[in-house]
């Protein structure tokens, strides 16, 4: 398969590296990618960001504890660290207040990034995220968490194809590859086990400012134009959500596409006219 240009490199955050993809030159505001969890890193956006990027710069990153940025050693997956993340991306590419478009989990870390760091964006792009989901923002402690060990890529694919909005790598033997590591036994996803973790460990850890936080009262803070890409064929939205969101929430722009949940596979041409007519 060809893939669109772009260079990669790495950004130092905490105590993680972070694997970028940048795409494209400097012209219309730029655009930050946010991968979702079950969509496990910045590969699954190669094609959606080339497409975008013909007339601006856009980076995708594999959040800390996924794909080819390293683990947190101190187990830290906290809202602080993750909204860190976004900002060490931006300052390493000079974007100052770049579009930030997140993903399923990341459409919410999204919203709070937006509620949370207004200086810090100028636009919020919303991917297919279940809006009624306690994380990014429930505060957990989860540490210690064995990998789940499949025997074969084989294996892991027929185990996530069966789900209702199964992830790319299940049906793509080639994404499968990037997907998964070998471990003793088989293999492995390519994310830390504990990435649910949000209370940091070790000595010296601080206690995140953010905790507890609701999706929906932090998108009640959000004052710069957003707009909610959905997917049709997606599980992510209910007929609660969908009326919440148009009665309390009517600023909120609100794009449907013929896709399951992986809207960037099932409609990507769809997702970057969605996102070019917005940003």
């Amino acid at each position: 398969m060809s893939l669109p240009d772009h260079r990669t490199e790495r950004v130092a955050s905490g105590d993680v590296s972070l694997f970028c993809r940048a795409f494209g030159r400097t012209g219309k505001t730029p655009i930050v990618v946010l991968h979702g969890t079950n969509y496990f890193d910045s590969y699954d956006w190669i094609g959606v960001a080339g497409a975008l990027a013909a007339d601006r710069e856009v980076v995708a990153f594999d959040h800390r504890g996924f794909g080819q940025s390293s683990w947190s050693l101190s187990k830290d997956y906290s809202l602080d660290a993750l909204l860190g993340d976004v900002i060490a991306v931006s300052d390493r590419f000079g974007f100052q207040t770049p579009v930030v478009m997140g993903h399923s989990m990341s459409g919410r870390l999204g919203i709070i990034f937006a509620a949370n760091r207004p200086d810090r964006l100028s636009k919020l792009i919303v991917v297919d995220s279940g809006l009624d989901r306690g994380a990014p923002g429930a505060y957990t402690l989860s540490v210690g968490n064995p990998p789940t060990v499949f025997e074969s890529a084989e294996a892991a694919m027929a185990h996530f194809a069966v789900r209702k909005n199964p992830p790319r790598f299940a049906l793509d033997r080639e994404r499968a590859g990037h997907a998964l590591r070998p471990v003793d036994g088989g293999v492995m996803l390519t994310r830390d086990p504990d990435y649910t973790n949000r209370i940091p460990q070790g000595d010296g850890a601080k206690e995140p400012a953010l905790r507890e936080v609701d999706v929906w009262a932090e998108l009640a803070k959000v004052r710069c134009p957003a707009t909610v890409v959905r997917g049709l064929r997606s599980d992510r939205w209910t007929p609660e959500i969908l009326d919440r969101l148009a009665t309390e929430f009517p600023q909120v722009r609100i794009v449907e596409v013929d896709a399951q949940h992986d809207v960037a596979h099932g409609a990507p041409g769809a997702l970057v006219d969605a996102v070019r007519a917005f940003a």
